[in-house]
């Protein structure tokens, strides 16, 4: 088969691979995908994951014998093969993709790389307890101490904030005002806010971070990659 191009193949197939372990799939109609880099995977009709495949740089070797049509993928040790038991439908693309992947974090990832670098929302900024419980009301996101020895609360947002996650934050400090005595310092920690959830900031004495999910995302990428050299 050409070099440089995706086929993809639809068929009636048997699978089995030997290797690491060893199974053998009967007959059924499936799909097969070979990819630029040498990779194959073979698909049932239902499900995202593959039933079985061959990473990258395999030897693909292809034989006829009447109606059947075999590949033969083998990688190291492991052996991959796919009988077709009548001629497949093959199409073939040329296929160009050079961009970038990029997965931006959740707000559980926001949290974790405030959590590493806590000057993401202030210098001296001391985080200490995750999904903090308040009294009838649910859990803050983030609860620590400012450089002053303040108490601060922070929430995340991974869209724009909302009128509601401003009232909803109140309700958090009222209630720990309520615990602690002193009402603590609280921030909202989001991309962006909408005009509404702007002007109630101050009246509700709520501080604003322009954090994304993005600088979260390229913090923990950052984490990873050092995690991997140490």
């Amino acid at each position: 088969m050409a070099k440089g191009l995706v086929v993809v193949l639809a068929g009636p197939c048997t699978v089995s691979y030997e290797g690491r372990a060893s199974s053998r799939l009967g007959e059924g109609e499936r799909l097969v995908i070979i990819k630029r880099d040498r990779s194959v995977l073979v698909h049932r009709p239902e499900g995202y994951e593959p039933v079985n495949w061959q990473p990258a740089n395999s030897k693909i070797d292809f034989t006829t014998s009447g109606e059947e049509f075999q590949i033969r993928v083998s990688n190291g040790p492991e052996l991959l093969t796919i009988i077709f038991t009548s001629p497949p439908r093959i199409e073939y693309f040329e296929l160009r993709d050079t961009a970038v992947f990029e997965m931006y974090a959740s707000e559980e990832d926001m949290k974790k790389a405030v959590i590493a670098r806590p000057d993401l929302v202030e210098e001296g900024f001391k985080p200490f307890v995750e999904e903090r419980p308040v009294r009838k009301t649910g859990r803050v996101d983030l609860l620590g101490v400012d450089r002053h020895g303040n108490i601060l609360v922070v929430e995340f947002k991974k869209n724009s904030a909302t009128a509601q996650d401003i009232l909803q934050l109140k309700t958090y400090v009222e209630s720990l005002q309520e615990e602690f005595g002193n009402r603590p310092r609280a921030v909202i920690a989001a991309p962006g806010l909408t005009k509404k959830a702007r002007s109630m900031l101050d009246l509700h004495g709520i501080e604003f971070r322009c954090l994304t999910p993005r600088q979260c995302s390229q913090v923990l990428e950052r984490m990873r990659n050092l995690d991997r050299y140490l």
